[in-house]
C-alpha cells in the first residue's frame, strides 16, 4: 500500500510532464517536454506550414525546472510541428496516430536537432536526416535516395527546405520527386495542395530563369508552333527569309488591344517589304470565342493567330519567359532575335533597322 501511494504521489507531481504512457488532464494528444535552460520559459506549440510560416496552437510555461506539459482536446493531424521556447525550436512532424510527445534535451543545442523524440516515428526520421545532412553524411546531391523509404511529409519538407533558393535541373527534379511521394502518401491534405503549388513555383521561376538565359537579342528565337482558331498549324519557322514580330496578346488584355492599331499599321506600311505579325494568344480555352471576335474587331489581317489556350500555361510564353503582356519580339531574317519587346513609337523603328 505505501508503494502504491509512493507511485501516485510520483504521478500527481509529475503531472506536467505526463505520467505513464497517456495524455494527462484527459486530452486527445499531448506533447510534454524537458528541456534544460528553458526554466519558466513561455513554450509555443505551433503548426508550420511547408514554407516555415506557423500559427500557434497551444502555449504554456515551463516549470523552474524546464518540465511542460500541453495538451490538445483532439489530434492536430498529420503535419509539421514545433515547440517554441525563445528563440529555439524543436520540430515534429506527426502522421496522426501519435497520442503523446516526449521531447527531451538541452536548450543550447536544440538547433543542432540534439533532442529526443519519443511516440513519434516520423520526427525521428525528421531528426536523423538532418543530423546527416549537418555532419555531411548526406550530401544534398543523393538526397533523394537517402529519403526513400522515410515518411511522405518528412522527405517534401527536407527537400522543400534544403532547395528553396536553388534553381537549377537537379533541385527541380528532386523537388518534384518529393511531390510525388507525398501525393502518394497524403493525396488530399492541405501539405500536398500547398507543396505542389511551391513547386509549381519553382518551377515556373526555373524556367524564367533560362529564358532569360536563352531569350537575347542575337540568339534564335525558339520555334513555335500551334494551332489557329481553325485547327490549322502554323510554325513561325515557316516565316524564316520574312522580319516577323511574335506578339503575345490576348482578347482579355486592355493593354494588348489598345496596342493593336499600332501594329495594323505596321502591318500594312510593311508587309509587302518583308514583314509578318506573328501571334500567339493567352486566352483561355472557355475563352475562344472572344479571341475570334478580337482578332475580327481589331482587324488583324495577317493569317498567323495561333493558340493553346492555355492562359498563363501557354506554352510558347514559358519558352519565351512571357510574364506580361503585351510583349513581343522582333525576329530578323535569319531567325535571331533583333529587339525585344518593341512596341508603341518604339517599333517602328526597331523594324526599320532590321527590314
Amino acid at each position: 500500500m505505501r508503494h502504491l501511494s509512493f507511485f501516485l504521489a510520483l504521478c500527481v507531481a509529475a503531472v506536467l510532464v505526463g505520467c505513464g504512457g497517456a495524455p494527462s488532464n484527459n486530452s486527445a494528444f499531448q506533447v510534454n517536454g524537458d528541456f534544460t535552460g528553458a526554466d519558466n520559459m513561455q513554450v509555443f506549440f505551433d503548426h508550420v506550414s511547408l514554407n516555415n510560416t506557423a500559427n500557434i496552437k497551444a502555449k504554456t510555461e515551463a516549470t523552474g525546472s524546464g518540465q511542460f506539459a500541453i495538451g490538445l482536446d483532439e489530434h492536430p493531424g498529420a503535419g509539421v510541428y514545433r515547440v517554441r521556447m525563445g528563440a529555439k525550436r524543436a520540430y515534429m512532424i506527426l502522421d496522426g496516430n501519435e497520442d503523446v510527445i516526449n521531447l527531451k534535451g538541452d536548450i543550447a543545442t536544440v538547433d543542432s536537432y540534439e533532442y529526443t523524440v519519443e511516440g513519434s516515428t516520423a520526427s525521428n526520421d525528421y531528426i536523423s536526416v538532418q543530423k546527416d545532412l549537418k555532419s555531411g553524411k548526406i550530401k544534398p546531391a543523393n538526397l533523394a535516395s537517402s529519403l526513400s523509404g522515410k515518411n511522405g511529409l518528412v522527405n517534401a519538407y527536407v527537400t522543400y527546405n534544403l532547395f528553396k533558393n536553388s534553381l537549377n535541373e537537379e533541385t527541380i527534379a528532386a523537388l518534384k520527386s518529393a511531390g510525388d511521394q507525398l501525393k502518394s502518401a497524403m493525396p488530399s491534405s492541405d501539405y500536398t495542395k500547398e507543396y505542389m503549388e511551391l513547386v509549381s513555383l519553382k518551377e515556373g521561376q526555373y524556367k524564367q530563369m533560362l529564358a532569360t538565359q536563352r531569350i537575347q537579342v542575337g540568339k534564335p528565337a525558339p520555334e513555335i508552333k500551334l494551332p489557329d482558331p481553325n485547327g490549322k498549324e502554323y510554325a513561325l519557322s515557316d516565316l524564316k527569309g520574312k522580319v516577323v514580330l511574335i506578339d503575345f496578346w490576348a482578347s482579355w488584355c486592355g493593354p494588348c488591344r489598345r496596342e493593336n492599331p499600332n501594329v495594323v499599321a505596321m502591318y500594312d506600311k510593311y508587309n509587302k517589304k518583308g514583314f509578318e505579325v506573328f501571334s500567339v494568344s493567352l486566352d483561355r480555352a472557355n475563352g475562344k470565342e472572344k479571341w475570334i471576335n478580337a482578332i475580327k474587331k481589331d482587324q488583324l489581317k495577317w493569317p498567323y493567330h495561333v493558340s493553346d489556350l492555355k492562359y498563363w500555361q501557354c506554352a510558347p510564353a514559358k519558352e519565351y519567359g512571357v510574364s506580361g503582356i503585351p510583349k513581343t519580339f522582333l525576329i530578323d531574317r535569319d531567325g535571331n532575335i533583333a529587339a525585344i519587346n518593341p512596341r508603341g513609337a518604339a517599333l517602328e523603328p526597331a523594324l526599320k533597322k532590321v527590314l
